[in-house]
């Protein structure tokens, strides 16, 4: 098997608290070779912290305050280049901007976005950011921190091709989830193509956003195969040329 990485995941989400090693020992068993999973919040920290030893060279962490969260407590450069210096962490975020469940006025989102990305500059350590109908002014600040630097991927990408390849320009990575296998998204598909393939990487945000044929079910994040199956179709390359191409960017980009 084609060894693979889900990018992006959360493990420590409430949805797999029944079963979280037995998924561990499926993804083992579909190929993967590790998993990046997301803490969100102060909560989610301490259970990130006490899952990456159990799975020390599988599972690897990044954390920050999300976006979606105005009423949460705000950590300072410091603190989170010291999150981001522990072992097992290899990333700042998820971070950046929700425009779609958050209004204006959002001078303490762009604020809590330029203090992640000027610990990811502390730290060396890369950002994973949330753009969600905001990718032009998520972009707008990356490259007047010169974000690049550090290194940075737009996950779940759900932007336009000219964004994406702008994405790109800037030092940045695209990943896609689930989505991007949904029928009527004829139109991501069609950014999937457009964007080069040393760019891309892939992820399931499982437990959501579970890819066709797993749609309407929990995701896990071996089922991320199914959106490298849709790279390499839109494409039109053999899953086998695609998959390791995905697999050393992402192995790149965490440095892992």
């Amino acid at each position: 098997m084609t060894p693979f990485i889900d990018t992006h995941c959360h493990l420590t989400a409430p949805q797999f608290d029944e079963d979280r090693d037995e998924i561990v020992l499926r993804m083992k068993a579909a190929g993967m070779t590790a998993a990046v999973t997301i803490a969100c919040d102060d909560e989610d920290l301490p259970k990130l912290a006490a899952l990456l030893p159990q799975y020390e060279g599988f599972l690897f962490g990044a954390w920050a305050v999300h976006p979606e969260y105005p009423d949460h407590r705000e950590a300072d450069v410091d603190e989170i280049a010291e999150v981001a210096s522990r072992p097992g962490m290899v990333a700042v975020g998820e971070t950046g901007l929700d425009f779609y469940w958050c209004k204006e006025p959002l001078d303490w989102q762009r604020a809590r976005f330029r203090t992640h990305i000027a610990a990811a500059r502390k730290v060396g350590k890369p950002l994973i950011i949330h753009a969600r109908d905001s990718e032009a002014q998520a972009l707008e600040i990356l490259r007047e921190t010169r974000a690049g630097d550090m290194g940075f991927v737009m996950h779940c990408f759900c932007g336009d091709a000219e964004t994406a390849l702008a994405v790109v320009d800037a030092g940045g990575m695209v990943s896609f989830t689930g989505n991007l296998t949904f029928k009527k998204n004829d139109a991501l598909r069609e950014v999937a193509r457009a964007v080069p393939l040393a760019n891309l990487m892939i992820e399931t945000d499982a437990p959501y956003m579970a890819p066709v044929p797993y749609r309407g079910k929990r995701c896990e994040p071996q089922y991320c195969l199914e959106v490298a199956r849709t790279i390499a179709d839109v494409k039109g390359l053999p899953l086998d040329e695609v998959l390791p191409q995905i697999t050393a960017n992402s192995r790149r980009f965490f440095r892992v």
